[in-house]
């Protein structure tokens, strides 16, 4: 697909890109006062991991060819096992 492999630091941009305003709209959320104020902040993390979800479905659909049947594909199976997976050790390294 490529002639030679991006960068490093490319992908660390795209991840900041992708994760950037949802790290910074629920850690605002959380620390405001104000309800209004944390319901804005919290809606916007929780609308910016949604966008990053979609874009993702469709870069999936598009790139395989094979439209809907692409996202019951092993490899996406199994990262979704493994971020599901991550989240869950996440929540409890934190509570502990």
């Amino acid at each position: 697909m490529l002639k030679k492999r991006p960068p490093l630091w490319a992908f660390v941009g795209l991840a900041l890109l992708a994760g950037g305003p949802a790290v910074i709209g629920l850690w605002i959320g959380s620390l405001a006062y104000a309800p209004q104020w944390s319901a804005l902040a919290l809606a916007v993390g929780s609308g910016a991991i949604l966008q990053v979800i979609v874009e993702v479905t469709a870069y999936l659909m598009r790139s395989d060819g094979r439209g809907p049947a692409a996202l019951t594909a092993p490899a996406t199976m199994a990262g979704l096992a493994a971020g599901v997976l991550f989240m869950y050790v996440t929540a409890m390294l934190v509570k502990v």
